[in-house]
C-alpha cells in the first residue's frame, strides 16, 4: 500500500512539473528506489534467531517447559499388508515397526482395485474386468479379524486402518487403437474404518462412478436397438415394437439426461459421512502416465490444482514418493491457507505423510521412510483422529539410515499463550517460535544420522523470514518475530537435505492491532 501510495505521488509531481526534494536537492531514481523498499519492508515480519547454542542448564529448563503440552507420536500411515497388494503380513510389519521407533501403525489397504471396461450406462452389469489384489479379493472379514488380532498380540503398538480407494474412472478412444483409461491412479485415502460395513458403503467399493466409452457405449445401443426393431417389424409384432420404440426412447433420455456426478466429490461426501478423516494420496504422481496392459494407455496427469479446489478432502500427502511442489513457499498451499485465514475458504487443508509403502527394498521404501509427529492427547484411534482433523502434526521423508523426529515444535505469544502446529488463535504481535528437533535411537543403539545438524526455514505468509540451524540433540532453536495486525500463516519446514525433508503444518494466527 504505501509503495503504490508512494509510486502513485511520483506520478502525480511528475505530470503537473512539481520537483521533490531533500535537502535542497532533487531526489535521484536511486534514491526514490531506496524509498520504496524501505516501504514495502514496513509490511515484512521481523525475525531475529536468538540462536541455538544452550548449556545444560538452560536447555532442561526450556524443555521442562514442554511438559504441559500433548508429547508427539510417531505415526505411519498408508502401509500396505498382503491383505491388498502388500508384501508383508502384519506380524511383519508389527516387528519392522517396534524396531524403528512407530508409536501408531496404520494400514492403508486398496478397498477395490478394479480395472472394469463396461458399457454405459451400465459398466457394473455389463462388462470385463481384470481385478488387482485388494480387500475385495482377499475378504474384508479376513482383514478385521487379522486386524484385532494383532491389536491383541502386540499391545505397545497401536494400529488403525484406512483404505486406499479409487473415486472413479472413465474411457475414451478405440479398443486395441488408441483406448486410454483415465483417473485410475488418482487414490483417496479414507482414514478410521473399524468394520467391513464402513467399507461396503464407500462408492469406491462398489465402482459406482466408473464409466464406460461414451461414444462406443452408444454406438453398441443404437446397433442393437436398430437390430431388435428390424426383428419385431420382420415378424410384424406392431404392437411389440411400438413399445420398444417407447421404452428405447425412455432409457436413452434417462441415459444422456442424468446428472452428472463429480467422483472425487462423492467419495469425499461418502467418507465423511461415516466420521473417517479423507486424504488425497500423491497428488504430484509423475507416474500415472504410462502404457498399460494390451496397448491401453493409463492417463492419470498429476492433480494438485483439484487439491485445492472446492470440494476438497481434509489433508493431501505432501511428502511422498514423487515430486510435488506443493509446499513450496509461496505455492498453492501458501496461498489456500491464507484465503481460509482471509474468510474465502470454509475449512483449512492440512499436510501428512503418505509413503505408499508395499515393501522393505521395494522401490526403495523402508518401513518409517514417510512418517509423522502427531501431537494428540491419547493413544488410542479417536485422539489420533483428533489431532491429525486439527493439523497437529509434522510430514517427515527420511532414508533408511535416519530417524529424526520434532522433540518441540511451538509458538509462544508475549503473554505466554503456547499453540501447536495448527492451532489457530488471536496472539499478541511478539511472538517467539520454538524448535528442537531429536533422533530416536533404539536401546542399546547408536545415532546412525551421520550429521549434527539440519537447516530450517520459518515460513510467514509464503515468505522466508528466518532461516535457522536445528542440532539433533534437542537443542531448543528460539526464533523471536514481530507481525503486524491481521491474519498470519507461520509454519516451519526442513527443505531436503542429507536424505532428510520435513513439512510442518502452521499456526493459524490473527494478530491483535
Amino acid at each position: 500500500m504505501i509503495r503504490t501510495i508512494l509510486f502513485s505521488l511520483l506520478l502525480a509531481f511528475s505530470i503537473f512539473g512539481t520537483s521533490v526534494a531533500a535537502a535542497g536537492e532533487d531526489v535521484s531514481l536511486e534514491e526514490l528506489k531506496r524509498m520504496l523498499d524501505e516501504s514495502a519492508k514496513l509490511s515484512e515480519p521481523v525475525a531475529t534467531t536468538e540462536g541455538t547454542e544452550r548449556d545444560q542448564a538452560t536447555l532442561q529448563r526450556e524443555l521442562a517447559a514442554f511438559d504441559n503440552l500433548p508429547q508427539s507420536r510417531r505415526v505411519l500411515l498408508d502401509v500396505r499388508s498382503n491383505h491388498s497388494d502388500g508384501a508383508h503380513d502384519m506380524d511383519m510389519l508389527a516387528g519392522l515397526a517396534m524396531k524403528r521407533g512407530i508409536d501408531t501403525l496404520v494400514f492403508g489397504e486398496h478397498d477395490r482395485y478394479t480395472i472394469r471396461f463396461g458399457l454405459d450406462p451400465l459398466p457394473q452389469l455389463i462388462g470385463i474386468s481384470m481385478e488387482h489384489p485388494s480387500l475385495y479379493e482377499t475378504g474384508l472379514e479376513a482383514f478385521f479379524a487379522d486386524l484385532n488380532r494383532v491389536r491383541e498380540k502386540y499391545p505397545q503398538l497401536h494400529f488403525m486402518a484406512a483404505t486406499e480407494s479409487t473415486p472413479g474412472y472413465y474411457w475414451d478412444g478405440v479398443p486395441f487403437k488408441d483406448l486410454s483409461l483415465h483417473n485410475a491412479e488418482r487414490h483417496l485415502i479414507a482414514l478410521g474404518i473399524e468394520n467391513p460395513e464402513q467399507i461396503e458403503a464407500l462408492p469406491s467399493y462398489n465402482l459406482s462412478n466408473i464409466k464406460g466409452n461414451f461414444m462406443l457405449s452408444l454406438t453398441i445401443w443404437l446397433l442393437a436397438i436398430f437390430l431388435l426393431l428390424m426383428v419385431f417389424l420382420r415378424y410384424r409384432k406392431r404392437t411389440v415394437f411400438l413399445l420398444l420404440v417407447v421404452s428405447v426412447i425412455a432409457f436413452l433420455c434417462t441415459w444422456l439426461l442424468q446428472k452428472k456426478v463429480d467422483p472425487d466429490a462423492d467419495f469425499i461426501n461418502a467418507a465423511r459421512e461415516q466420521g473417517m478423516f479423507v486424504i488425497w494420496a500423491h497428488p504430484g504422481t509423475l507416474s500415472g502416465v504410462r502404457e498399460g496392459p494390451m496397448d491401453v494407455r493409463l492417463d492419470t496427469p498429476p492433480y494438485s490444482q483439484r487439491v485445492f479446489e472446492a470440494p476438497t478432502a481434509d489433508a493431501f500427502a505432501a511428502v511422498y514418493g514423487d515430486t510435488d511442489d506443493n509446499t513450496l513457499p509461496g505455492g498453492m498451499w501458501d496461498r489456500f491457507m491464507m484465503d481460509y485465514m482471509l474468510g474465502y475458504r470454509l475449512k483449512p487443508i492440512w499436510a501428512v505423510a503418505a509413503g505408499d509403502y508395499h515393501g522393505e527394498g521395494q522401490a526403495s521404501e523402508y518401513l518409517g521412510n514417510f512418517p509423522m509427529d502427531v501431537w494428540a492427547d491419547g493413544e488410542d484411534s479417536e485422539a489420533v483422529m483428533a489431532a491429525l482433523r486439527a493439523g497437529r502434526n509434522t510430514s517427515w521423508f527420511m532414508t533408511k539410515e535416519k530417524n529424526l523426529k520434532m522433540a518441540a515444535l511451538f509458538l509462544e505469544d508475549q503473554n505466554g499463550k503456547r499453540l501447536l502446529p495448527g492451532d489457530k488463535q488471536v496472539v499478541e504481535r511478539q511472538v517467539k517460535l520454538h524448535a528442537a528437533l531429536a533422533e530416536w535411537i533404539p536401546e542399546g543403539g547408536s545415532s546412525a544420522s551421520g550429521f549434527q545438524s539440519l537447516r530450517g526455514e520459518w515460513i510467514v505468509d509464503g515468505r522466508v523470514v528466518a532461516s535457522i540451524v536445528l542440532s539433533i540433540d534437542s537443542t531448543v532453536s528460539v526464533t523471536a518475530l514481530e507481525l503486524m495486525p491481521g491474519p498470519h500463516v507461520v509454519r516451519l519446514r526442513i527443505p531436503g537435505q542429507q536424505g532428510v525433508r520435513m513439512e510442518a503444518n502452521p499456526f493459524l494466527l490473527s494478530v491483535k492491532k
